[in-house]
C-alpha cells in the first residue's frame, strides 16, 4: 500500500493548516491563478439534482467550497463543513457570518477518518484539496459511503499530475520551485508549502484513485481532469 494512502505522519497535518490559516485564502488564489474557483463551480454542476439537499463538505478549511456551493445552488437546504484545523474553521465562521449563510451552513471540528455523523444522513459529500492530507484514505472513503444516503454522491476535487509530458514538466517545476517559494514568502511558513508540493506529487490520481473509491464501496466512479490535468474531479455514487 502506498505511503500516500495510509500515512501516520499526516495524523497531525491539521496543525500545519492552523499555522497558515491567516494567509491561506489569498495564497491559494494566487498560486492557483484563480482557477480553483472555476473548478469549484464545476463541482456544483455534478451535485445531485434534487431539492432540500443535505451537503457535507469535508476538509472544509476556510469554507470556500461550501460557501460557493450554497451561494449558487438554492437546492442546498443545509450544509455542514468539517475540518480538524480550528484556525481554518475560525476564518471560515467569520466568512459564513459576513456572507449571511449562518442559517444554512454550520462549521464543525471533525475527522474525515472517523466522522461523528449518523449513517445515510447526507445526499452529497464534497472535499476539495483535502483527501491527500488524510492519514488513512481508504478509511475516509468508507466513512463517506457510510454517511451518504442511497443514491448519494461524493465529489472530490484534488490536484493531480498532467499526462502530457511537456505540461507535466512545467507543472513539476512550478510545484517544486515556484509554489514553495511564493507560498513561503507570503505565509512565512516555507515548510508548509514544501509539504503541499510533495504531497501532490506522491498522491495517486486518475484511474488509480478511482480504484480506491470503488474498493471503498462506491458503485459508480468517474473522473474529470481539469486544466490540462493539474487537478481532477472525482464523482463517486453510492
Amino acid at each position: 500500500m502506498s505511503n500516500a494512502i495510509k500515512d501516520p505522519s499526516k495524523q497531525s497535518s491539521w496543525q500545519m493548516f492552523d499555522r497558515i490559516a491567516k494567509t491561506y485564502d489569498p495564497v491559494n488564489r494566487l498560486l492557483s491563478f484563480g482557477l480553483d474557483i472555476k473548478w469549484r463551480k464545476r463541482v456544483n454542476s455534478l451535485l445531485p439534482q434534487k431539492k432540500n439537499l443535505k451537503l457535507l463538505d469535508l476538509a472544509t478549511g476556510t469554507a470556500d467550497q461550501v460557501l460557493l456551493l450554497c451561494r449558487i445552488n438554492t437546492n442546498i437546504e443545509q450544509a455542514i463543513g468539517m475540518d480538524l484545523s480550528e484556525g481554518m474553521l475560525e476564518k471560515g465562521r467569520i466568512k459564513v457570518k459576513e456572507q449571511g449563510f449562518s442559517k444554512r451552513i454550520e462549521l464543525r471540528n471533525g475527522d474525515a477518518v472517523n466522522l461523528p455523523l449518523e449513517d445515510e444522513s447526507f445526499d452529497a459529500i464534497t472535499m476539495s484539496f483535502g483527501i491527500r492530507n488524510v492519514p488513512n484514505v481508504p478509511k475516509a472513503m468508507e466513512e463517506m459511503v457510510r454517511v451518504l444516503s442511497p443514491g448519494g454522491k461524493s465529489l472530490i476535487l484534488e490536484f493531480s499530475m498532467p499526462k502530457n509530458p511537456i505540461v507535466r514538466f512545467g507543472h513539476l517545476f512550478y510545484l517544486r520551485y515556484i509554489l514553495p517559494l511564493v507560498g513561503g514568502i507570503i505565509s512565512g511558513d516555507f515548510k508548509a508549502y514544501k509539504y503541499l508540493n510533495t504531497s501532490i506529487e506522491a498522491f495517486p490520481d486518475g484511474s488509480d484513485f478511482c480504484t480506491l473509491l470503488s474498493n471503498a464501496g462506491f458503485s459508480s466512479v468517474k473522473h474529470y481532469p481539469v486544466t490540462f490535468g493539474i487537478a481532477t474531479i472525482y464523482e463517486a455514487s453510492k
